[in-house]
């Protein structure tokens, strides 16, 4: 068995802010996308890897990034209080730094 199989691979989502009457946090993001996946019959596992400024980076499972993009879309101020649209999803959180994040990111 490659380790790969027993840890895993995972696929980053890169996100951005498009409204927002408050600032998103990565605990408030967290909770959002909880109450959003509740009523899923099947959860996917997800971690917020930062929110800074007006983007973020979201982990997830190879088997789930689609499922979790399409839950970030689904965002609207009215009900949640901010909207969210996805960049792009990746292999490696490198890849999307570089890309969407010049400067200043963790």
């Amino acid at each position: 068995m490659v380790v790969r199989q027993r840890v895993g691979r995972k696929r980053y989502i890169a996100f951005e802010i498009i409204s927002s009457g408050t600032d998103v946090t990565r605990s408030k993001l967290t909770r959002t996308i909880d109450k959003r996946t509740e009523s899923l019959s099947e959860r996917f596992p997800f971690e917020v890897m930062f929110v800074l400024r007006d983007r973020g980076i979201v982990r997830t499972d190879h088997r789930h990034p689609g499922a979790l993009a399409e839950t970030l879309n689904s965002f609207s101020r009215e009900a949640d209080g901010f909207e969210l649209r996805t960049l792009a999803t990746s292999g490696t959180i490198r890849t999307l730094k570089e890309k969407y994040f010049k400067q200043g990111a963790p």
